[in-house]
């Protein structure tokens, strides 16, 4: 038996096999029946734990698939001779001991695999490296790591902030048919009989998949990072990281973390904090609250852009905005494009004439300052249509396929996000815009980065076009604002709530919540009760793995949910309008920052019959601006009701360009959103005031809702919401 320990840990491996059997923390033992990890590697699985898929056709939302074949880890470690550490001439070991780590080495014909185990504070990191000991260039496709727990009976596992939402007892799943992450997931969550594990990939260079199956009495994790590779002979390529990291109820501060005991005992809180001692921290100073709209001014994707109006006829639209509250617009792409679509730039230093070229532009922004609102560009770096100037001038900036031709997606080339130049080029590009228009911020389509390239840059491999490509557009489109002296206002479009991003972006596009509302949404109307308690534990699960100062997004539909993905619908037509009328004061009474998408407000604007909405916009806006303290803070209570519950207590304030949108309340407030069409009554109150630490009794109301008190002061009325003061 082999050990690994330090004050907090100790980790058990089979000296025969150097198999990780055990880790310890605390009273806690969790058993493993062992790591593997299979990659694809010349065309098919090294060791066929996985079923070989090549990437060479992926698009930009496809991860690799979790799809076990059921076939064991019967690969044994390399031998080496016994050192002066072993004790005794003539043995053999398995395991390189060092420190606070173990190293298992495995030789396969092509190449060998190194695994590590070390010790961090609270959890084992595992970290994987392949080598070509060969004399030809190996051929890489996939790379997947397996932790079996030995047991499946009584553990539950769940994907916070992830997708699917729900929580799924292992026993019950079919025999490798595996539960997959819709998102790139770098954290899941086990609840064990004896307590609880996290396990954590991170993986800076490509995106992966993640799923969870069960083979016989074992649980399976697998994550599948989307490596894409050549790799040399002599050469080495490291893989991500994995973490396993045990939760045992603890005492107050016996973890050595701060905190009341209910955090330190929380397993969600301690991927948050784990996340953190790694090193990855939101950005400051930026804009993160207020009102997001988005729109255009040819009208809204779905009905086909019908208006045709410009800018100028669009900046006579800002004042009605202003006064329904909004404060910031999220313009859709106005910059030379083709019949293809707005999406399908040619020149984006060029504001297409349609819209009132260069001085329409200028004049929507300069109204837009008057008014008080910023004004967000809408960047789209994948690239134009091959026959364009930029892709013909700087032949080595798109990606290209393994023969060398042209990536491309959306007849457009997909751009390396790594290379310096055309980094260089999107900061010079969003700067020119910072001088000529003074924008203020980014929305940025495609930020999870483009097609992989097997020509890339320097020593960035191929699939490093993708994750870490995206952080680094990211990078250079903020860098473009502060080089114009523009405070931080970024919303890339990545769909992952990857701590990659945390840096660099100030508000995290939420389509996460998005795809939880479509999740649950057949039961919001039969079942309100358990669709609330469902929203519910997403949300509160969401809010302990996340920092407090990561902003997000929240919306109910954009230009592509109204259009051509997921509900392809307006809210008010999926839920009905009252329904939606509750869900759109949700996403404006939670932590973030809520965006509505042109014609929410009046469904006239597309061409729709339907109430107008601008009277109850209004009302919740001022509302949220009035009566919410600043800061993310937010605490779920579960009511076991069709009433939303959750307290907003005052965190980090928003500092610097967000304190003019900063909310005017100064103590905790509770919401209450009845998400049901029948009137709901809150003796629940009584109860979760205990649980929470709160005083219901002497809750002062602040505000009714739309259509103001309409029942008893116990009573919330079908589909309303209400607002208290609490002390």
């Amino acid at each position: 038996m082999i050990r690994l320990r330090n004050e907090n840990l100790c980790c058990r491996f089979d000296e025969a096999w150097g198999k990780l059997l055990a880790v310890e923390a605390h009273g806690l033992t969790i058993p493993f029946d062992g790591l593997a990890f299979d990659f694809g590697c010349n065309g098919e699985m090294a060791l066929g734990l996985l079923t070989y898929e090549s990437m060479l056709e992926f698009r930009t939302w496809n991860l690799p698939k979790i799809q076990p074949t059921g076939r064991e880890f019967t690969l044994q470690p390399e031998r080496t001779a016994e050192g002066e550490a072993g004790g005794g001439a003539g043995r053999e070991r398995i395991c390189g001991l060092s420190g606070e780590a173990v190293q298992v080495s495995y030789r396969l014909p092509m190449g060998t695999v190194q695994v590590c185990y070390t010790l961090l504070e609270d959890s084992l990191r595992v970290d994987l490296v392949l080598c070509n000991t060969g004399e030809e260039a190996l051929y890489l496709n996939t790379c997947g790591m397996l932790l079996f727990l030995e047991q499946a009976e009584g553990v539950s596992f769940d994907y916070p902030a992830n997708a699917p939402i729900f929580h799924y007892e292992a026993e019950k799943l079919p025999e490798l048919q595996p539960i997959e992450a819709g998102l790139v997931n770098f954290a899941t969550h086990f609840r064990l009989p004896e307590g609880h594990l996290n396990v954590l990939f991170l993986d800076e260079t490509e995106k992966w998949g993640c799923g969870t199956y069960r083979q016989g009495n074992r649980v399976c994790q697998v994550y599948h990072a989307g490596l894409e590779m050549d790799l040399g002979p002599g050469d080495t390529c490291f893989v991500g990281s994995l973490y396993i990291q045990p939760c045992a109820p603890a005492k107050g501060g016996e973890d050595g973390e701060e905190g009341s005991l209910a955090e330190i005992r929380n397993p969600y809180l301690k991927i948050r904090r784990l996340v953190e001692r790694l090193g990855y921290a939101p950005c400051a100073g930026g804009i993160v609250d207020g009102v997001m709209y988005s729109g255009h001014p040819a009208g809204t994707m779905d009905k086909d852009f019908p208006l045709q109006d410009d800018l100028y006829a669009y900046a006579g639209q800002l004042p009605a905005l202003r006064q329904m509250g909004v404060d910031h617009i999220w313009l859709l792409p106005v910059f030379d494009h083709t019949e293809e679509g707005v999406y399908h730039s040619n020149d984006q230093s060029v504001i297409h004439a349609r819209y009132g070229g260069e001085a329409g532009c200028r004049h929507f922004c300069e109204r837009a300052h008057e008014l008080g609102m910023t004004v967000l560009f809408d960047y789209v770096p994948h690239g134009p249509a091959p026959e364009y100037p930029l892709v013909a001038d700087h032949p080595d900036w798109p990606s290209k396929r393994r023969d060398g031709s042209l990536q491309d997606e959306w007849e457009c080339v997909s751009m390396d996000y790594n290379h310096p130049g055309y980094q260089e080029y999107t900061t010079e590009l969003v700067y020119d815009h910072v001088r000529r228009f003074g924008i203020d911020g980014a929305r940025i389509d495609c930020a999870m980065g483009g097609l992989s390239n097997w020509r890339p840059y320097g020593d960035n491999r191929p699939s490093g076009n993708s994750v870490l490509a995206g952080v680094h557009i990211t990078e250079s489109i903020r860098n473009g604002f502060l080089r114009g002296e523009k405070p931080s206002f970024i919303l890339p479009e990545n769909f992952n709530p990857l701590p990659f991003y945390y840096h660099c972006t100030d508000l995290f596009y939420g389509m996460n919540l998005y795809r939880a509302f479509v999740e649950l949404e057949h039961l919001l109307k039969e079942q309100p009760a358990a669709y609330v308690e469902g929203l519910t534990d997403f949300l509160e699960r969401e809010a302990w793995i996340t920092p407090e100062g990561y902003h997000k997004m929240r919306f109910l539909d954009n230009h592509d949910t109204v259009s051509w993905v997921w509900q392809s619908a307006r809210a008010v037509d999926c839920y009905g309008t009252e329904a939606a009328k509750a869900l759109f004061a949700l996403i404006s009474l939670i932590d973030g920052m809520p965006m509505i998408y042109q014609g929410d407000e009046n469904p006239a604007i597309y061409g729709d019959a339907g109430e107008n909405l601008v009277p109850f916009f209004t009302k919740l806006f001022h509302d949220r601006k009035s009566y919410l303290p600043a800061g993310n803070r937010t605490t779920y209570l579960h009511t076991g009701t069709p009433v939303m519950a959750f307290l907003r207590e005052p965190g980090k304030e928003a500092a610097g360009p967000s304190a003019q949108y900063a909310s005017r309340g100064a103590g905790p407030v509770l919401v209450l959103i009845n998400l049901s069409g029948v009137s709901q009554r809150t003796e629940f109150l009584a109860d979760a005031s205990l649980k929470y630490g709160f005083c219901a009794d002497g809750a002062r109301l602040l505000s009714a809702g739309y259509g103001g008190e309409v029942s008893g002061p116990d009573t919330i009325q079908p589909y309303g919401y209400r607002i208290f003061r609490i002390c």
